[in-house]
């Protein structure tokens, strides 16, 4: 059921701009729950495209709520045509449990012989199935998927990877105008098909054209990252002629085009991961990425230079999953870093 006062039938053929917010409840009780999403909607003055952004299917992607939280406060619903829904927390139980996953995240990290899918990224389907049925997950995206998504002329969903990874903007290239005006300094091309189950294939392989940004870091909130999210959700209401306006770009957008090269760095001392750069610093061939200085002499025990010019996608000692603590103290075989060339450097 959905709270009294949002009206999800023709949403964007309606009249009448203004902004509401509510509850959209699920169908049945699956694993001992029955939940509800918050639901925002921005109404234009106008009918016009139907936009939905969808945010936190994971518990520790943080930034995307706060990306929507300030666009919604910030849209003037008397200059929209068309209507934007955004559901912010898809997995409210989840968030409230500081993981990734209900009822359990460590399927991701761990094998534990459990078989039930438990990542709501990869629940998403058009119909039930007796195989995926019955779930607190896949009763959250059944009903989005009713309610608002199979309706949508345009998807957005936000996600968020951890500190060591710099943010990213993905796509299909036959959605390659809309990456480009989302406005993320950084965004990749997607060759192969999406996840099965994930939003994105789901919404792209029903005609709906999606996208996908992830927003670093998890568990906390960057005013820079929500900028950008904020910015990108702005850009896409633009692009898609809700709001009025030209998408606003970055100076430079460096694009990863499929194949492009990968270097993985992996030390192979024990020791201190230090570095002069940050994330998404370019840098030249030859030019040191980072060092490893020994825990005995703090004398560097490994180095690694950069192969060709690139840009510095990933640094820091891997997490041995979302669950545990990032540490500068890397052992022999982890990676602790890791570049992308890009395939074009475009500047405005």
């Amino acid at each position: 059921m959905i709270t009294p006062g949002i009206n999800t039938t023709s949403l964007h053929r309606r009249t009448g701009a203004g902004k509401r917010r509510g509850l959209l409840e699920t169908a049945h009780v699956a694993q001992g729950v029955k939940t509800r999403l918050p639901v925002l909607i921005a109404q234009g003055s106008r009918p016009g495209p139907l936009a939905v952004v969808t945010a936190c299917q994971h518990g520790r992607e943080l930034n995307g709520i706060a990306s929507i939280a300030r666009a919604f406060e910030h849209i003037n619903t008397k200059e929209m045509t068309g209507c934007a829904v955004f559901l912010p927390i898809m997995n409210p139980l989840a968030i409230r449990a500081h993981q990734m996953d209900f009822p359990l995240e460590k399927l991701r990290y761990r094998h534990t012989g459990v078989s039930q899918n438990m990542n709501m990224n990869r629940a998403w389907r058009k119909n039930r199935t007796s195989t995926n049925s019955n779930s607190y997950i896949q009763e959250i995206t059944d009903i989005v998927w009713k309610t608002y998504l199979k309706h949508a002329d345009v998807c957005l969903d936000l996600h968020a990877w951890t500190d060591n990874s710099l943010s990213l903007a993905m796509g299909y290239k036959k959605h390659l105008s809309l990456l480009k005006a989302f406005g993320l300094p950084w965004f990749a091309v997607v060759e192969s098909s999406y996840a099965s189950g994930s939003c994105t294939w789901l919404a792209c392989s029903s005609g709906i054209p999606s996208m996908i940004c992830e927003l670093t870091p998890q568990n906390m909130i960057c005013p820079e990252t929500v900028a950008h999210g904020e910015r990108g959700i702005m850009n896409l209401l633009k692009f898609s002629g809700i709001l009025s306006g030209e998408p606003e770009r970055p100076e430079t957008q460096y694009e990863f085009g499929p194949g492009h090269k990968e270097h993985v760095i992996k030390t192979d001392a024990e020791g201190l991961l230090v570095s002069d750069h940050r994330i998404g610093d370019p840098v030249t061939q030859g030019e040191t990425v980072l060092s490893v200085l020994s825990l005995d002499s703090l004398k560097p025990v490994f180095e690694f230079k950069a192969p060709c010019d690139s840009l510095l996608f990933n640094l820091g000692g891997c997490p041995f999953g979302e669950d545990s603590l990032p540490s500068a103290v890397v052992y022999p075989g982890q990676m602790v870093g890791l570049l992308k060339q890009p395939t074009k450097m475009g500047s405005q």
